[in-house]
């Protein structure tokens, strides 16, 4: 159930209004809300449900036995608990999400040492949130077993916790320390929160479909299918476009999930701050899927040793992290070579700034070094981004991802900056327009929700649906699914 489709809607409008007449009902009102969230779930297979209720079940019990063993005679007991909550949802991830991978490496070894092995790729679905859910229900194990968070005594609103539909399928991840203490407060719905929730929905949708599609399709498409057919600017400019693309898909499910989720009286984490304002890689990962970046911050990059120890110790910290943000990605080599690569980078940010620090040198960048710095952080991701849709398109041509990201690569290094055969006047519209509004400050965001917030409750629903009816109109006419389904 997309969430740029007319079924999301009647949805979404069905389950608010069954809510908020079952809102002073706090047990009938969780139940409402933990079922309509498992159908929404169901809609693309049932069977994953399975799955997400086994998790549900593991750790809601993991964390109850871990808050019975409070006493430190049962240190060994909670480690053994901790263990088996993350064995359980590591293990869902590696048997739905890298049996592939792992079988295709264990028969490419097996042929280096002389095997004569032939690799056929074992007819696996991958469910779609997997690694969103089970890395909330990891945090939570992690931060019980830390004694940050006493454990969740009501199943239902665990299981509401794990499952809440706005954000069960691509985020942003919410850690149960934020979302749980909002279960057993009474809900509190007003004309702020509904203008909010327009907001944030009209835009969401207006960025998915007027933008993230048809760059997908008039830009991304086209340079990833066929590289080798266009001139270097034109893999150049579908690059920019395709960096723009997911940009534009992710932070409009996230818009529309928080605008959600504030239907019902939630507050979800934001999950973007114009990340292609980053001055650097480090500053790229601080605006760039900020739920991911903080979770294995907190849960791997810190108990790692973080950023103490030797330079080494603290270069295989990011390494270790970065390679795990590249297999979250993808259970292909190429996001692990997308990870390495963003490690990489930000050992270099570390090393120069860390030799600035030494030499009592204090960088002022101005406006021309802010720029400059800008512009090379962005065409460092974008030519990272290639190694994503590498992975897709590579798979759509039964061709290996490098070759797909060798044939992009040989394209645009061949030097032909002249010929243009996919840019339109509506294509540069918007490939320029898209930057343009991604790099005005968010004050002026924000100025135009209060003007609209300003406006008579009426108008504002009047608003809404003209929006929702123009960008209809104005779509391409094709639903593309969203991009972070894939992970």
């Amino acid at each position: 159930m997309a969430f740029n489709s007319l079924e999301y809607g009647i949805f979404l409008v069905a389950v608010f209004l069954l809510y908020w007449g079952l809102a002073k009902t706090g047990t009938l009102r969780i139940g409402l809300l933990l079922v309509a969230s498992w159908i929404f779930y169901a809609a693309s297979n049932p069977w994953f449900l399975l799955l997400i209720w086994a998790s549900t079940i593991t750790d809601y019990w993991v964390g109850r036995a871990m808050g019975a063993s409070e006493e430190e005679v049962h240190a060994r007991r909670r480690k053994a608990l901790l263990w088996l909550s993350m064995l359980m949802n590591l293990g869902l991830l590696g048997v739905f999400k890298y049996s592939n991978m792992f079988y295709e490496l264990a028969v490419d070894l097996s042929n280096a040492l002389g095997a004569d092995l032939t690799y056929t790729k074992l007819d696996i679905i991958l469910p779609v949130g997997i690694s969103f859910y089970t890395f909330q229900t990891m945090s939570y194990s992690i931060d019980v077993y830390r004694r940050r968070l006493k454990p969740e005594r009501d199943f239902w609103r665990f299981a509401l916790f794990v499952g809440y539909f706005p954000q069960l399928v691509a985020g942003p991840i919410v850690r149960a320390v934020d979302f749980l203490p909002q279960l057993q407060r009474t809900p509190y719905f007003s004309k702020q929160q509904a203008s909010r929730a327009m907001w944030l929905i009209a835009i969401g949708i207006g960025k998915k479909v007027l933008i993230a599609d048809f760059l997908g399709v008039h830009m991304a498409q086209r340079v990833f299918e066929s590289p080798e057919v266009l001139s270097s600017l034109d893999v150049l400019l579908g690059l920019y476009g395709y960096t723009m693309q997911m940009y534009m898909d992710f932070s409009a499910y996230t818009d529309i999930a928080i605008g959600s989720a504030i239907l019902f009286g939630f507050r979800l984490p934001d999950n973007f701050d114009r990340p292609y304002m980053a001055t650097s890689v480090q500053d790229f990962w601080r605006r760039w899927h900020k739920t991911l970046g903080s979770w294995l911050r907190d849960y791997l990059y810190y108990p790692l040793g973080g950023g103490r120890g030797t330079p080494l110790k603290v270069y295989r910290n990011l390494f270790i992290t970065f390679l795990l943000i590249g297999l979250w990605h993808g259970a292909d080599v190429a996001f692990l070579v997308y990870g390495a690569g963003h490690a990489t980078a930000m050992c270099i940010n570390r090393y120069l700034r860390k030799r600035r620090e030494r030499l009592g040198i204090e960088l002022k960048l101005g406006v021309f070094g802010t720029v400059w710095r800008v512009l090379l952080t962005l065409h460092f991701v974008a030519l990272m981004r290639v190694l994503f849709a590498a992975d897709a398109y590579g798979e759509r041509e039964n061709i290996s991802s490098f070759a797909k990201a060798g044939e992009v690569f040989a394209a645009l290094g061949e030097g032909t900056y002249t010929a243009v055969s996919i840019m339109t006047p509506t294509v540069w519209a918007i490939l320029i327009g898209s930057y343009l509004w991604h790099w005005t400050p968010r004050s002026w965001t924000e100025a135009s929700f209060h003007a609209f917030r300003r406006l008579p409750f009426v108008v504002q629903g009047l608003v809404f649906g003209l929006v929702l009816l123009a960008i209809q109109l104005l779509s391409t006419g094709q639903r593309i699914p969203f991009q972070y389904f894939q992970f």
